[in-house]
C-alpha cells in the first residue's frame, strides 16, 4: 500500500513497514515521540526491538503454519521525500485479538492526519485477514489521541495503572509470609492447573471488560504447535522467570509471575492476579514476596514495573506502601467489528 499525502512541501507516503529495513529508523522515531514515558518507566526500545529480531527467523517459520505468528509485525509508516520515517503504527494479532500499538507522529509532522489514517490503515488491514475485534491503548492524558481513537468507534471498557519501584529500594522490602490457611506453590502445566487459572481469570475479569478482552479458554489450553515452540523462544530470549499459584486448601486463588531483567533498559517485571475474594488479605505478603524474589535474583540494576487495574485499590495501596510510584494509567479501548 502507498498513499501520498501533500503536506507544506513535505510529499508524505504511506507504506506497509518492513520490520528488518525499518526497525532502527521505527527505533528513532519511538525514542523521540515517547522519550518521557520511556524515561520514566526505564525502558529502551533498542532492546525491545533487539529480542524481537533475536527470534524474527523461529517467527517466519511458524507463520508458514499460524497467522498468531505470521501478523506479529505487521505495520504501516508514513516517510518523506529523505525516506525518514515521521510516523508508524504497528497491527499485530494474538491468539485473541489484534492490537494496535506504536502510533507514533514526529513533532514536527503532527496535525496533518497521518495518525487518523495510519490508525485506519491498521484497522482495514486487519478487517481483511478476519478481525473480529481490535484493541490499544492511550495514556489516560493523551486527550487528543483519546478522541481520535473514540471518534474510530473504539470503546473504553477499561484502564491500567502502571507503578515503577527504584531499584535501590529492593534492600529494604521485609519478608511476609502467607496468612494462615493458604499456600505457595510453585506452577505445574497440567490440565487440571489449565483449567483453575482459566476460572481465577474468568473471577478476576469484570464481565463488562470481558465484552472487549474475552478469557478465552485457548489462552490457557494453548495449540500444539505453541506449547512446542514456547521452550524454544525462552531459550532464545534467554528468560528468566518464577511462577507459583496460591491455595486456598485445593482451591486456586491466586497466581504470580516475575520476570527478572536480564540486561539493561528492560525492566523488572511482576504480574498478579488474586481472586477478588482474598485480594485484600493476600496483597502484601505476595507483592513482599515478589520483592524479595527479585532482590535476591537480580543481575542488573533496573526498575521494577507492575500494573493493576486502576479499579484495584487494594493491590495500588500495596506496591505504594512499598514505594512503588505511578508512572502512566492507560485507557484500554476496544472496537468490536461488526459481521
Amino acid at each position: 500500500m502507498n498513499v501520498k499525502v501533500k503536506a507544506e512541501n513535505n510529499e508524505l507516503k504511506m507504506r506497509e513497514w518492513d520490520f528488518e529495513k525499518d526497525h532502527e529508523n521505527v527505533i528513532k522515531l519511538l525514542d523521540i515521540v515517547f522519550e518521557k514515558e520511556l524515561e520514566s518507566k526505564g525502558l529502551n526500545v533498542k532492546v525491545i526491538f533487539d529480542e524481537f529480531k533475536s527470534i524474527l527467523p523461529l517467527m517466519k517459520f511458524l507463520g508458514i503454519f499460524s497467522k498468531n505468528f505470521k501478523h506479529t509485525l505487521d505495520g504501516f509508516v508514513f516517510e518523506n521525500r529523505e525516506e525518514e520515517i515521521v510516523a508508524s503504527v504497528n497491527i499485530s494479532y494474538s491468539l485473541f485479538y489484534w492490537e494496535v500499538s506504536m502510533v507514533a507522529t514526529h513533532p514536527d509532522y503532527r496535525r496533518r492526519g497521518l495518525a487518523r489514517q495510519l490508525v485506519n490503515a491498521a484497522i482495514n488491514h486487519a478487517k481483511k485477514l478476519g478481525a473480529k475485534l481490535i484493541v490499544l491503548e492511550v495514556l489516560n492524558i493523551n486527550e487528543p489521541a483519546y478522541e481520535l481513537y473514540r471518534s474510530l468507534d473504539f470503546v473504553h471498557y477499561d484502564s491500567l495503572t502502571r507503578q515503577k519501584l527504584d531499584f535501590g529500594k529492593l534492600s529494604d522490602i521485609p519478608s511476609i509470609a502467607l496468612p494462615e490457611g493458604y499456600e505457595l506453590r510453585e506452577f505445574t502445566r497440567d490440565k487440571k492447573t489449565n483449567q483453575a487459572r482459566y476460572e481465577l481469570d474468568m473471577r478476576v475479569t469484570p464481565e463488562d471488560v470481558q465484552v472487549f478482552h474475552p478469557i478465552d479458554r485457548k489462552r490457557y489450553f494453548k495449540p500444539l504447535i505453541i506449547r512446542m515452540v514456547r521452550p524454544i523462544a525462552i531459550l532464545l530470549l534467554k528468560l528468566k522467570r518464577f511462577d507459583w499459584l496460591i491455595y486456598q486448601r485445593e482451591n486456586l486463588v491466586g497466581d504470580v509471575s516475575v520476570y527478572p531483567s536480564r540486561k539493561e533498559g528492560s525492566p523488572h517485571r511482576i504480574n498478579l492476579m488474586l481472586d477478588p475474594a482474598h485480594s485484600d488479605i493476600l496483597s502484601e505478603p505476595m507483592i513482599s514476596h515478589c520483592l524479595v524474589t527479585l532482590r535476591n535474583n537480580s543481575t542488573v540494576e533496573e526498575n521494577t514495573i507492575v500494573e493493576f487495574r486502576t479499579s484495584a485499590t487494594k493491590q495500588l495501596e500495596t506496591t505504594r506502601k512499598y514505594d512503588f510510584v505511578d508512572v502512566e494509567t492507560m485507557h484500554l479501548l476496544g472496537l468490536k467489528i461488526e459481521e
